[in-house]
């Protein structure tokens, strides 16, 4: 066909060519043709679907045949278009729009659509380059024309060591393909040395990734801090020096593009990891300020999070996860948005696996109150809920939720607010009696405020200031109040200050960290002290007082921490790159306080005051001050304080009488699945990965997010194929058999503890050999049509967000045949929907091949995390299964502790188990265990054992999973019996915990020993 001949001039301005794919193929239909109703001023690009064979060969698409001016109503006619057929590698996308120049023809159209990104002569840094992502996207960058200094300072993952082969590795690489290269060794802290490289070498420099980085993890109590430090230096202090030294280039250039590398533990916080998610945290709130600022000067600046199989990952994920998550599938987004066709600025991306998607701040419509003495933390007690609440109902424009930049319109708030009743506080109680506060910069303003408001709630509070302090500790005590002062500087004196507060009062239970000082100045002219000071009184203030008040909180099992962020913080300001990365680095530190302190009862949450101080004066307009009084803030501070706040981890904005929640939201995203991603993919399906229309999430963890990309990556490529597809694939699988006989037997049986003393067990030719019955749920766990059978009825259904709950087993034969080929199927027997999560009921028979009689029947619960399902009964229940067994108060009949072997885990793969959970520390302690736990069903089989030797043979067991084992520590089995029923519950001594709860068994009445 010749294109050339095809033109589109004399169109509309700036027109949008829409790209249409006709539906797969169908073995319903032949060759078609797709004509759409057209939009007004929209150019239909015409694709033809040829002949094809629906049982074999590759599947035929569209191929692009010509492009034809619309009108606002006709439907074009296709009839002088010839039709070809052509097979097309890959599967075609959706549809989508790109705006062209005039006068186009359908040539340059398809030069412009499918030509492949370039970065010709542009002059690309990379930093931690020598290996990992930093690696791939110098050789991608190469590949494509880019001029790439590759640093690399060669340390080790924990920031040890120096060596330069790292650097020139990859350099060596990039030249053998042909490509442009210069090794840097220099330390990310020495920014402008990284600079100088690219500008002696290639005259300038047009994008910065600010890749580098190292782990020290540690958990909090134990978190040393040269380790914060050091990681804050690597991450985001050497960010800021990089990037100072290129932005004059930028500027005079009027280009530049800077990806910062964000990461999930910044966005959601993680165990064990409090400096690198404050490090990565504050790299938002650093690239939203600098995309602000570089906006006139084409600098664009955005923020990827990825999950990538890297020096950091290999350590804590499974092998079948790190395949999925290699560093050639985090690439194409970070190329694409560093390139002359990305046009956003200031957004952040989470991205892994050929997952890319948008994620943005979301802020509840919140809730209004008479911001007059009635405001007060009972306020904020009784509509606590509402605050939370993020659906929008009947509520007022105002009020509703949205999805911002920057901070709320507190003006017109504020004159909503005035027009209310007085805040009706019925019904509610707060009090903070004899609880110790230390609120630091409270000399003045918000600071005051809160210290006077705590006080009035019977808080024995120690004002910090600086400055002074001694003029709100006697407004307090002339009020009738308990106060105390204390005038250490927190950049500097943090172990003073808590010693001041233990000193007088003996502990401490709630800290406000509220200290803060503003250095704003453009980021072209901030100088490293300006930058320094903030970071220092802001962040190692909050990070050190903190650690210093968590041995009081941990053990008392109570604590309470307010850390105070700011809106520029959230959603960046023009001329505070160094606040705005300091607030944002205290959202990432509270909320994995928060993760590591929620077993001890320790909250921690993060507030975003709008209000009128000192500090503020010369921020807010003279109108305004008289507006936003810092009393207005005090009552949720307060109530965040309280022994019933229900929260930790969550993030407020409040200020003249309004209180809203934000969080983040994520796009749905757009998958590849294609075995090599492209930027180009990014950059064809950018609406996908933006659009927030449908399917969109609320991640609270990187657990859940991590899941969450995991199950889209690994879902159906198309929901409208989805319909199109049988799915009955699974029913046409043969039920599975499994055949054992007496080594199976004896290793299960090893497995819970059997030893040469219990011949019977372990003896093949004992009289009495046996198997312990709960072996009756191997062959479903060892099969993997078990979780087939009930996926199908479930939407995004991902066995990795699957937890155990309820496990009942029917001993069908007694004795247990010892050995036999049993033949299994599966039923699902009822789904309930609760919320974003579904609970299964999955049930099982398994029937002896040669005797066709039943030997075992299986009912396993299952709650899966953000999954959908019909809530529906597929098939009844056991009563036995259904019955809840609550443990008597009597005195229990028969009690046996179990003390598990420190190889009981290991042990018990024997029987099939593989999963790293119970194996693999490291990867144990990603899932925040702090070293492998038991499997479930080994703690469910020990305890039916004791219970066999003690009661004798029962033909039917339930038991509800309700806390974990760890191996090495010590079970012990309470059990009550009552007729032919025993009741028991298996407690971890160690831990004083639950481990299995609501279990019983049924005794076979004429085999129980009495």
């Amino acid at each position: 066909m010749d294109v050339s001949q095809n033109s589109c001039a004399n169109f509309a301005a700036t027109p949008v060519l829409r790209i249409g794919y006709p539906r797969k193929p169908s073995h319903k239909t032949g060759p078609q043709e797709t004509c759409k109703k057209p939009e007004k001023n929209v150019q239909k690009v015409i694709y033809c679907q040829g002949d094809h064979s629906c049982n074999c060969g590759p599947q035929v698409y569209p191929q692009l045949l010509s492009v034809t001016p619309m009108g606002s109503t006709a439907c074009w006619s296709s009839a002088h278009v010839t039709c070809t057929s052509a097979s097309i590698t890959g599967r075609p996308r959706k549809s989508q729009y790109i705006k062209v120049g005039e006068n186009c023809t359908l040539s340059e159209f398809r030069e412009y659509s499918m030509s492949e990104i370039s970065f010709k002569d542009k002059v690309v840094i990379v930093t931690g380059a020598g290996g990992g992502l930093g690696k791939y996207y110098c050789l991608e960058y190469a590949k494509r024309g880019a001029k790439v200094v590759v640093n690399d300072l060669g340390g080790s993952l924990s920031g040890q060591g120096g060596d330069s082969k790292a650097a020139d590795v990859v350099v060596d690489e990039i030249k053998k393909a042909g490509g442009i290269a210069v090794a840097d060794y220099n330390n990310v802290l020495d920014g402008d040395k990284i600079v100088e490289t690219a500008v002696k070498n290639f005259g300038t420099v047009h994008v910065i990734i600010n890749n580098a980085g190292i782990l020290r993890d540690a958990s909090f109590k134990k978190m040393q801090e040269k380790d914060f430090k050091l990681v804050l230096d690597v991450h985001l202090n050497g960010a800021f020096k990089v990037t100072q030294a290129a932005w004059p280039h930028f500027r005079k250039q009027k280009y530049g593009r800077i990806i910062n590398t964000a990461s999930p533990a910044g966005l959601y916080g993680n165990f064990g990891q409090t400096n690198y998610s404050a490090a990565k945290m504050g790299l938002v709130g650093f690239a939203e300020t600098l995309a602000k600022e570089g906006d006139k000067y084409n600098i664009k600046a955005n923020v990827i999070a990825p999950l990538a199989r890297s020096r950091m990952t290999e350590s804590v994920l499974p092998p079948q996860i790190l395949e999925q998550l290699s560093p050639e599938k985090i690439a194409p987004l970070v190329l694409y948005l560093t390139s002359d066709s990305a046009e956003i600025s200031g957004q952040i991306f989470e991205v892994a696996a050929g997952f890319f998607a948008q994620i943005r701040w979301e802020r509840s419509g919140g809730v209004l109150f008479k911001p007059d003495e009635s405001f007060t933390a009972e306020s904020v007690a009784k509509k606590f809920d509402e605050i939370l609440d993020f659906e929008n109902g009947s509520r007022p424009e105002y009020l509703q939720t949205q999805h911002p930049f920057m901070p709320n319109d507190f003006r017109t708030l504020t004159q909503e607010a005035n027009k209310l009743p007085a805040n009706d506080n019925s019904g509610a109680s707060v009090t903070l009696k004899d609880k110790v506060v230390l609120i630091t910069g409270a000399g003045a303003g918000l600071g005051r405020d809160y210290a006077k408001f705590f006080a009035k709630y019977g808080a024995k509070v120690v004002v910090n200031d600086f400055k002074d302090a001694s003029a709100v500790v006697d407004e307090i005590k002339k009020a009738g109040g308990e106060a105390h002062a204390d005038v250490h500087d927190v950049a500097k004196d943090a172990q003073a200050i808590i010693d001041n507060v233990i000193g007088k009062y003996g502990t401490i239970d709630i800290l406000v960290n509220n200290a803060g000082i503003l250095r704003d100045k453009s980021f072209l002219k901030m100088s490293q002290q300006e930058w320094d000071q903030v970071q220092q009184v802001h962040l190692l203030g909050t990070y050190n007082l903190t650690r210093l008040a968590w041995p009081h909180f941990s053990e008392k099992k109570f604590g309470r921490v307010i850390n105070v962020t700011s809106t520029s913080g959230i959603y960046g300001n023009f001329g505070q790159a160094n606040y705005a990365s300091a607030k944002a680095a205290i959202i990432g530190l509270s909320r994995t306080i928060a993760i590591e302190g929620a077993r001890s009862n320790i909250k921690v949450n993060v507030i975003a005051p709008h209000a009128a101080t000192a500090m503020t004066a010369d921020i807010f307009p003279e109108d305004d001050l008289k507006l936003w009084s810092p009393d207005q803030v005090a009552p949720l501070m307060v109530f965040l304080a309280s022994e019933d706040v229900p929260v930790t981890g969550e993030l407020f904005e409040v200020g003249g009488g309004w209180i809203g929640n934000t969080r983040w939201q994520r796009a749905k995203g757009a998958v590849c699945k294609d075995a090599k991603v492209t930027p180009e993919f990014v950059r064809d399906h950018f609406e996908e990965v933006t659009d927030f229309s449908k399917g969109t999430a609320n991640p609270k963890s990187t657990t859940e997010s991590s899941m969450a990309i995991l199950s889209a990556v690994e879902g159906d490529e198309d929901e409208e194929e989805e319909e199109e597809e049988d799915d009955d694939s699974d029913d046409d699988e043969e039920d599975p058999v499994y055949t054992y006989g007496d080594k199976e037997v004896i290793l299960y049986n090893i497995a819970l503890g059997a030893t040469t003393k219990e011949l019977h067990y372990v003896y093949e030719n004992n009289s009495d050999f046996q198997v312990i019955p709960t072996f009756g749920h191997i062959p479903t766990f060892n099969s993997t049509k078990s979780q087939l059978s009930f996926a199908k009825l479930l939407k995004n259904f991902n066995p990795m967000l699957l937890l155990h709950g309820e496990h009942y087993i029917k001993i069908e034969q007694w004795p247990v045949p010892t050995e036999a080929s049993i033949k299994t199927s599966f039923n699902p027997l009822a789904v309930t929907q609760k919320g974003t999560n579904t609970i299964v009921v999955h049930g099982s028979q398994s029937i002896d091949v040669d005797t066709g009689a039943p030997v075992f029947s299986n009912e396993a619960t299952y709650f899966i995390r953000n999954c959908k399902g019909e809530t529906k009964t597929y098939g009844e229940r056991k009563s036995f299964a259904t019955a809840q067994f609550t443990a008597p108060k009597s005195e229990p009949d028969f009690t046996q502790d179990i003390k598990i072997s420190e190889d009981q885990a290991a042990l018990y793969r024997l029987t099939g188990d593989r999963n790293p959970l119970h194996i693999d520390p490291e990867f144990a302690k990603g899932a925040k265990f702090d070293k492998p736990i038991l499997h479930g069903m080994c703690s469910y089989g020990l305890s039916a054992k004791v219970l066999l030797d003690k009661f004798g043979p029962f033909g039917e067991i339930k038991a509800r999973f309700t806390g974990i084992v760890f191996p090495g520590e010590t079970l012990r089995v309470f059990a009550w019996k009552q007729g032919d029923t025993v009741i028991f519950q298996s407690h971890v001594v160690e831990r004083g915990t639950i481990a299995i709860n609501n279990a019983a068994i049924k005794l076979l009445g004429d085999k129980a020993k009495i």
